[in-house]
């Protein structure tokens, strides 16, 4: 029994050495993949030298002496934190998440492939302004030098999650950083979902109980819907949406709401005679969470808020003159349109004008583990043909037909970012207001205040001018063949509801609606 225990004894000391000799090695390269803040380096592309004070919380000051490379020491500064973060919505938003973490993130890597959201934003590099697309470069050059500082200096992998997962880390370029905004507007928006919902359970119940779970805002200028099944007469329908099966969905569940907080009080309302603002992004949990404080010091500018990693701006915030915040505003910037395959020949579909063919690419997906996955997509002329188990909409689409979604997101001319950029340096909110016609998406409610005592809030982005015949009212999915149910463009941003210095001294918004002007 002696000898029994002695070898017990014998193997646990053993078992606890290589145990504490294994925790040893993961904390010598965690460690060393954490960032090192009090250093200096030598490093190409700043035009004079940059400093970056961090506080006590470790907010980073980046104090640049040109544009160029205060954007550059931004761009260092969120990959030193944050560079895990970016590599993974850099990978959501290219479709690429399923090399990392297998079968598990296909369904979102094949919505990403479908709505072409990379793609789009290498695009849009193309059509930024010539200061825009500087401001994304000098970015995109800071995060670069941060990763070649992390191969010179040994300085682990950038991030402690590239020891688990992967080695490889590519450059970074301005059209990651418009996918991340692109992600970001695709995360703010679920009508497509709703519209969905709402028409799956009017299949199902009697109107009356459909206003029941599904009440009408108390609005005057709410009408009432059509019978979704009208629309279809005669359709059957094959059944339950393929969930998606992936933990990693970009979108948010559409049955939870959420409700962010704005709002702007006059001078002649405050004690100090000076306006006040504040904003209170209610956005779902992450570990890190998505805003990472920041200040940028320009020669025309100093700026602090809220940035977002993978993005060359801060999002909310205020200068020395004009503070602004934000509120998703829910414009209803999404259709689903159910398209009508064509009896003849499955290749083609119905429009008003005749069958017309599919946009039909062969994409291939790697998948960690397993054979790579050959995927077929396919556009229509409102927009991408909808994947099995995404916005609800396989539980609404007839046999012969699928879904397509129509969204303002997937204008490849997107200079949203430019609108980011200029707000940083706007010293009113005359000077603001212009540049929020810029938006495309994500739609919101931009809560203005500036040193002049002036308050006001603009609802800013693309909001899709509908017909008044419109068969669903924006509200359900709609028959893609039928002309009246098209979009007429988008609508003025002149008619975009706007208030400013109102009567009461204050305006404020819980993502509640910003009109009761009748549809369209």
């Amino acid at each position: 029994m002696a000898v029994v225990f002695k070898w017990l004894a014998r193997l646990v000391g053993a078992l606890m050495i290589v145990a504490a000799v294994a925790l040893g090695v993961v904390w010598v390269l965690a460690s060393g993949s954490l960032p090192v803040y009090d250093a200096t380096w030598r490093l190409p592309g700043p035009a004079a030298p940059v400093e970056i004070v961090r506080d006590a919380n470790a907010v980073p000051h980046v104090l640049g002496q040109t544009e160029g490379d205060t954007f550059f020491g931004l761009g260092f500064a969120h990959a030193q934190d944050r560079l895990w973060q970016m590599e993974i919505a850099r990978r959501t938003s290219q479709g690429r998440l399923s090399e990392l973490f297998g079968a598990r993130t296909l369904g979102v890597d094949t919505l990403m492939r479908a709505l072409d959201l990379y793609a789009l934003s290498v695009r849009a590099v193309r059509v930024q302004t010539p200061q825009t697309r500087a401001a994304l470069d000098a970015y995109a050059a800071g995060v670069n030098a941060y990763l070649t500082l992390v191969g010179r200096e040994a300085l682990g992998r950038g991030a402690p999650e590239f020891l688990l997962f992967t080695d490889q880390v590519a450059p970074w370029t301005p059209a990651d950083s418009i996918g991340v905004a692109k992600l970001m507007a695709l995360q703010l928006t679920g009508q497509a979902a709703q519209e969905t919902r709402r028409a799956a359970l009017s299949l199902a119940l009697p109107a009356e109980r459909l206003r029941d779970i599904l009440p009408d805002y108390p609005d005057a200028a709410v009408i009432a819907m059509p019978e979704f099944a009208d629309l279809f007469p005669g359709a059957t329908y094959a059944g339950a949406a393929v969930p998606d099966p992936s933990p990693f969905s970009p979108l948010p569940d559409p049955g939870f709401a959420g409700a962010s907080n704005a709002f702007a009080a006059m001078g002649t309302r405050t004690a100090t005679g000076q306006p006040v603002l504040a904003t209170d992004p209610h956005l779902g949990l992450s570990a890190p969470g998505l805003w990472m404080l920041a200040r940028l010091r320009f020669a025309d500018a100093d700026v602090i808020g809220a940035s977002i990693p993978g993005l060359p701006a801060i999002v909310i915030g205020r200068n020395a003159t004009f503070g602004w915040g934000l509120t998703t505003a829910y414009l209803d910037d999404q259709d689903v349109y159910i398209e009508r395959i064509d009896p003849a020949d499955a290749s083609r579909y119905l429009t008003p004008g005749g069958a017309e063919p599919f946009l039909t690419r062969t994409t291939r997906i790697e998948v960690a583990g397993e054979a790579p996955r050959e995927v077929v997509l396919r556009w229509t002329r409102h927009g991408p043909v909808i994947p099995a188990g995404f916005f609800g909409a396989a539980e609404v689409t007839p046999v012969g037909h699928v879904a397509a979604l129509a969204w303002t997101g997937l204008q490849p001319e997107d200079h949203s970012i430019e609108a980011l950029l200029g707000l940083m340096r706007a010293p009113s909110i005359a000077a603001a207001r212009p540049l929020l016609a810029l938006n495309t998406a994500p739609g919101q409610n931009v809560m203005m205040a500036d040193a002049a005592g002036g308050i006001a809030m603009q609802v800013s982005g693309v909001s899709p001018l509908r017909r008044s015949t419109h068969q669903g009212f924006g509200r359900l999915p709609v028959p893609g063949w039928v002309a009246e149910n098209d979009w007429m463009g988008r609508v003025p941003f002149e008619e975009m509801p706007f208030v400013m210095n109102p009567p009461g001294g204050v305006v404020v918004n819980t993502n509640n609606r910003t009109t009761d002007a009748p549809f369209p």
